[in-house]
C-alpha cells in the first residue's frame, strides 16, 4: 500500500516537473522572439541613418539596405512596413511579427 502511494507521488512530481520545464522553455522562446524583433527594428533604423550619413539620402526601400548595408531580414517571421516621404526625411518603419 505504501509502495503504491510512493509510485503515484513520484509520477505526479515528475509530471509537474515536466510541465514546469515546458512552460519555462516556452517563456524563454517568447522572450527571445521579442528580443529579435527589437534588434531587427533597431538595425533597420541604424542602417537607414548610416545610409543618410554616408550618401546624403535615406534609402528608398528595405532592399537597398539589404543590398548595400548588410541588413538581413527573415521574411518568414517578419513583415516590414517602410514608408518614405522624401529622401531627406527619416522613413517610417514598422516591423510586425507574422
Amino acid at each position: 500500500m505504501k509502495k503504491n502511494k510512493f509510485k503515484i507521488f513520484s509520477v505526479v512530481v515528475i509530471l509537474l516537473f515536466i510541465g514546469y520545464l515546458y512552460f519555462a522553455v516556452d517563456s524563454a522562446r517568447k522572450g527571445n522572439d521579442g528580443e529579435k524583433y527589437n534588434i531587427l527594428a533597431d538595425a533597420i533604423d541604424r542602417s537607414a541613418v548610416q545610409c543618410y550619413a554616408i550618401e546624403g539620402f535615406y534609402p528608398p526601400d528595405i532592399e537597398y539596405l539589404e543590398d548595400n548595408y548588410g541588413l538581413v531580414v527573415d521574411y518568414d517571421k517578419y513583415v516590414i512596413s517602410y514608408s518614405v516621404f522624401a529622401s531627406n526625411i527619416m522613413p517610417e518603419v514598422e516591423v510586425f511579427i507574422k
